[in-house]
């Protein structure tokens, strides 16, 4: 079968779809399928897989859902239709936007797929443009979200029948390491804008800090020029800012922390960055918000706290590096979770719903 993925974001651009669609790539080439990536031009190194990658047009990064969303500058509707005829599946990844997602739509006569990866509420866009983007939206032949929240948000304007799908993690990749953990070490890995929720933890620090004196902070992620923290003199030598992170060094971060926080407020549909943590045995505090509840069990593989709350945020710390037999239910509860989450699982039951859509398929 020949695949063609399709997203206005992937390497060197860090997030979750990038990650599903190159481990749903490798999955498939492994299985024997010939599988390409049409995406934009996007600055950066990181570009592990350029040799299956086709780059058109250059990544307009804009402003959206407290946070910022990335669309392609390329409209030669020809040289799309060419490029999208040679494949047996058109595969696209994000949600309806009017750039590659819209023109594929727009031009491909294949077996149109598509996973809705975004969690959002409210759409003035969608809600204008519903009957315009109708049109577009009944030309998908099989419609997969990568969780109940994605689901819920694209269903409220779009309804129809829908594969929950969800996110994978690379189990190779992402494992606990033996005796190498800081017991005063928190962490947090993500992009530094304002939906990550990153200011509630630093909030969170100095209570912490009163309980735990040796408890710092350590910080991964790249992110916008625009997003200012507020840092109390107090707690500044006890944080730690990393900057960007390869992936391939991301599991050893993992590794060293005592405990991972994840206080994002909003737009996550899933978070594979949760399962990463577990993955390395690492306790994880999230908040409750229901991207994250699709993971989380509280009390059992991590802990769920109040969004924007950083009092909680700093008890529930607290109670983790106090707790040793709450750490380790969490650790294992953490580990069995992951089990059922390998790529190799998902991508089959991505490749299931392909031939369901369209048994005629090679």
């Amino acid at each position: 079968m020949r695949v063609l993925f399709v997203s206005d974001v992937y390497y060197p651009h860090i997030g979750g779809v990038a990650e599903h669609i190159y481990h749903l790539a490798n999955e498939f080439e492994k299985m024997g399928h010939k599988v390409a990536v049409l995406t934009a031009d996007i600055e950066g190194d990181l570009k592990p897989d350029e040799r299956r990658v086709i780059r058109k047009g250059k990544s307009i990064v804009i402003p959206m859902n407290q946070s910022n969303a990335r669309i392609t500058s390329w409209f030669d509707l020809c040289e799309l239709s060419r490029i999208l005829n040679g494949y047996d599946v058109v595969h696209i990844h994000g949600t309806i936007a009017p750039t590659l997602p819209l023109l594929s739509l727009k031009v491909s006569a294949k077996t149109n797929i598509f996973t809705f990866h975004p969690t959002f509420g409210f759409s003035n866009l969608f809600k204008i443009f519903k009957n315009y983007l109708k049109h577009y939206f009944d030309k998908i032949d099989g419609k997969i979200a990568v969780s109940r929240t994605a689901r819920d948000s694209i269903k409220k304007y779009f309804p129809g029948e829908y594969r929950i799908i969800p996110n994978g993690i690379d189990r190779d990749r992402f494992k606990a390491f033996e005796g190498i953990k800081n017991l005063y070490e928190i962490l947090f890995v993500g992009r530094i804008e304002p939906r990550k929720g990153l200011q509630f933890l630093i909030d969170a620090l100095p209570k912490i800090k009163r309980e735990i004196p040796k408890a710092k902070l350590t910080i991964a992620g790249g992110g916008y020029k625009n997003m200012k923290l507020n840092i109390p003199s107090e707690i500044k030598d006890s944080i730690s800012f990393l900057g960007f992170v390869a992936p391939s060094d991301l599991p050893g971060i993992f590794n060293k922390a005592s405990v991972f926080v994840s206080p994002a407020i909003s737009g996550e549909s899933f978070g594979i960055v949760l399962l990463e943590a577990m993955a390395t045995g690492t306790p994880v505090v999230a908040s409750d918000i229901p991207g994250y509840r699709c993971v989380i069990d509280n009390g059992i593989n991590g802990l769920l706290v109040s969004s924007e709350n950083s009092k909680e945020i700093a008890a529930k710390v607290i109670s983790l590096m106090k707790d040793k037999n709450l750490r380790e239910t969490l650790i294992k509860g953490g580990l069995k979770s992951v089990a059922r989450y390998s790529w190799k699982v998902v991508a089959r039951d991505v490749l299931d719903f392909y031939y369901e859509v369209d048994p005629s398929l090679p």
